[in-house]
């Protein structure tokens, strides 16, 4: 409608222009006039449409952040859980290190302990919200530069440095580790392992065992992005309500 407006004016000036039946006093009042109209209906019309997006970026970026929301909960969830793993597998670490040094083993708890050769933790983020509006590039409907720049500190940083180190504790037990035991443990009837107290004073046990109880790392890497997610969460309760 405004683009109408303007149209109508413009020919309004040129007609008035051409009109050879008014001085060219009449013609200026009446051409700045019809200036003056257009100008404030093209900056109507931009006005209106500024407000219009801007209503419709804020609705998105509740949307995006109720969302989100969700998704760093349950990441942050899953991230304490594997914490708590990862803390027992340094525990049991140092206890097979030191039986490794000379410490008296005890059979029953070395193979309470065993699991920790064969498991490790991984973190799968629900990353797609987050990549979907960064792919639009539409980052910035987000009005809270801070909380912008923590988010993406958590799925730019954080989450890759998780990744990379339980990538590296895997590639240690699936390709050496367990190989290790495979050739050289022996077995009792129920499978379990009768010579620990000849593999762990191995000099390749002992490194491999210590390498793998070297998850300082790791544990750091997972606190850090789970301080990140809860002071997440907190900025964006204040944005959306419901902090958890």
């Amino acid at each position: 409608m405004a683009d109408q407006e303007v149209i109508k004016h413009v020919k309004a000036a040129i007609s008035t222009s051409r009109d050879k039946n008014k001085s060219w006093q009449v013609k200026l009042q009446e051409i700045l006039l019809e200036i003056v109209i257009i100008v404030f209906a093209v900056s109507l019309s931009i006005w209106l449409h500024s407000w219009a997006e801007g209503r419709k970026d804020r609705q998105d970026e509740h949307e995006f952040l109720v969302g989100l929301k969700q998704d760093i909960g349950e990441d942050m969830q899953e991230m304490q859980s594997d914490s708590l793993s990862n803390e027992l597998r340094q525990r049991y670490s140092e206890y097979f290190e030191r039986v490794g040094s000379g410490e008296k083993l005890n059979m029953d708890t070395a193979n309470a302990y065993s699991w920790v050769f064969g498991s490790w933790s991984t973190i799968d983020p629900r990353i797609s919200r987050f990549e979907a509006l960064k792919g639009s590039g539409k980052l910035g409907i987000i009005e809270n530069k801070d909380l912008l720049n923590r988010i993406t500190e958590l799925y730019a940083k954080d989450f890759p440095l998780i990744r990379n180190l339980n990538q590296l504790a895997s590639d240690l037990k699936m390709n050496h580790m367990l190989p290790y035991l495979a050739a050289h443990a022996e077995l009792d009837a129920k499978g379990a392992i009768t010579n620990w107290d000849v593999l762990l004073r191995q000099s390749e046990m002992r490194i491999l065992v210590r390498t793998q109880g070297s998850l300082n790392d790791n544990l750091a890497a997972y606190g850090k992005a789970i301080k990140h997610c809860r002071g997440i969460l907190e900025e964006m309760g204040k944005e959306v309500g419901g902090a958890r």
